[in-house]
């Protein structure tokens, strides 16, 4: 009985010894959510486009375009639609994130300000840059956007894996 439980105890710690090393090569994940206030926007029949500088770390910006899959965005007070959103945020100068999904933009039956929201997924992200060189989404990450009387608003948040 005796050598068996030696030899067990010894199994145990030669796998954690070898399982050890690999978990020091896991990924390292990093919350991302950088938001842009008072832009004036673009706003067409078919789109709505923000862009500017983003709250946090110096360098960051971000330019957003919603675009109306069936051509025009709504107007009608509670109506939604389908719309492609496009989001390049600017981590910090030479790294860039593009971001390119599909969402839904409605007019809030309250009042006539435009909102646009989007998830999005690794597969919707490349990254350019020369700090990483492969990003994952972990989860869903989302894209909101909205055209107030006071200007636009809009936010990218995400958690990434390096």
């Amino acid at each position: 009985m005796r050598t068996r439980t030696v030899l067990t105890t010894g199994v145990a710690a030669a796998v954690l010894t070898v399982a050890l090393p690999l978990s020091a090569q896991a990924r390292e994940t990093e919350s991302i959510s950088r938001s842009l206030f008072d832009s004036t926007p673009e706003r067409t029949v078919s789109s709505l486009r923000i862009d500017g500088p983003t709250a946090g770390p110096l360098g960051g910006a971000l330019d957003l375009t919603v675009t109306a899959l069936d051509g025009s965005l709504p107007t009608v007070r509670g109506a939604t639609e389908p719309v492609e959103v496009t989001a390049v945020l600017t981590l910090s100068p030479g790294e860039v994130l593009t971001i390119t999904t599909t969402g839904e933009a409605s007019v809030h039956p309250f009042g006539d300000v435009l909102t646009a929201l989007a998830y999005f997924d690794k597969k919707d992200v490349t990254y350019e840059g020369t700090e990483h060189h492969k990003v994952k989404v972990v989860g869903d990450g989302l894209i909101s956007a909205g055209q107030q009387w006071y200007g636009g608003q809009a936010s990218v948040s995400a958690t990434y894996a390096w």
